[in-house]
């Protein structure tokens, strides 16, 4: 899939990645709702169905929680990262059981550090299209801090 990150210096603005996809179970979204998000249109389906959505949708927080815990399985920045500091987050469309997620991601910006050369930051924009029917579900604007 991706090739590991050996240092912030092989980033471009512009430069893409493919990080394939993962699927939100059924199963998978009621456990992470029942335990950090229970709103009734993501524990209760019966509810949901008479909800502002027409029935069960994954919780926003675990579609972000799954695409990074996704990305961060391809080992793409295992030997690189030393954390981050934001994420700006946007669900543009509900994410229903079953459905696959394809991940993309665009180096916005490199910016090596003056005060530890030894390291960096890169924002990076990283979207969540369901493959079904191409619609983006997630959109996030990491700032990462990387090894150089």
């Amino acid at each position: 899939m991706v090739t590991p990150l050996r240092s912030l210096d092989e980033l471009a603005v512009g430069q893409s990645f493919d990080f394939g996809s993962f699927r939100m179970e059924l199963d998978e979204i009621l456990d992470f709702a029942r335990r950090y998000d229970p709103q009734p249109f993501h524990v209760d389906e019966a509810a949901a169905k008479a909800g502002p959505f027409g029935g069960l949708i994954a919780s926003g927080l675990h579609t972000q929680a799954a695409a990074f815990g996704h990305i961060i399985r391809t080992g793409w920045v295992k030997d690189v990262s030393l954390g981050g500091t934001e994420q700006v987050v946007r669900w543009p469309a509900p994410v229903r059981p079953g459905d696959e997620i394809a991940l993309t991601a665009q180096v916005e910006a490199v910016i090596p550090s003056r005060s530890k050369p030894d390291r960096g930051v890169a924002k990076i924009r990283y979207l969540g299209r369901r493959l079904a029917d191409g619609v983006t579900v997630l959109e996030i604007l990491g700032t990462h801090f990387l090894k150089r």
